[in-house]
């Protein structure tokens, strides 16, 4: 999934999680995201190594398990120390569903995926050589579906976040 769809999330999950900034609720869905650039830069992870350290399911969970101690810290809520665990560990659910995404095969000009076969799962579940999953919707839907169903989860939590925005301003 990109970071529209991840976004998503995080515009839906302010509701819940009031005391949060909404960019905290945005970077904790992207988080992994971040991770795994720094470890590529650091050379930790990459085409070789893979991803265990910032999208394996155990680490996944383990830094969900920081950002909900963090927050809870910071913001001296529970419920916000939750949320914000929960939207870091979201990122790796929706990679689940999306992974893997044929990004090297993508073409401007057709505006589709051209690998010519499914690609085999990249998350890891522990480690480097753990075995790896992933659904693969991207395997199975055009680019064009993939912008399309990005977009439409963007709106729908752009929308969930303006409803709670302008209920706050009415109580105001």
């Amino acid at each position: 999934m990109g970071p529209i769809g991840h976004f998503a999330v995080g515009l839906a999950a302010k509701p819940v999680a009031p005391k949060v900034p909404i960019f905290v609720l945005l970077v904790a869905t992207v988080i992994l995201d971040v991770l795994a650039i720094a470890f590529a830069f650091a050379g930790i992870e990459g085409v070789k190594t893979g991803i265990p350290w910032s999208h394996g399911l155990f680490m996944s969970v383990m830094w969900s398990v920081v950002a909900a101690l963090l927050a809870a810290r910071i913001y001296r809520d529970f419920r916000a120390g939750a949320v914000v665990g929960l939207l870091v560990l979201s990122h790796w659910v929706l990679d689940f569903v999306s992974h893997p995404i044929p990004f090297s095969s993508f073409s401007w000009h057709s505006w589709q995926w051209s690998f010519g076969h499914p690609l085999p799962p990249d998350l890891p579940l522990l480690f480097g050589g753990s075995p790896k999953v992933g659904l693969g919707l991207y395997n199975s839907i055009s680019a064009v579906e993939a912008t399309a169903l990005e977009l439409g989860m963007f709106l729908l939590g752009a929308a969930v976040y303006v409803r709670y925005i302008v209920r706050e301003r009415k109580t105001a």
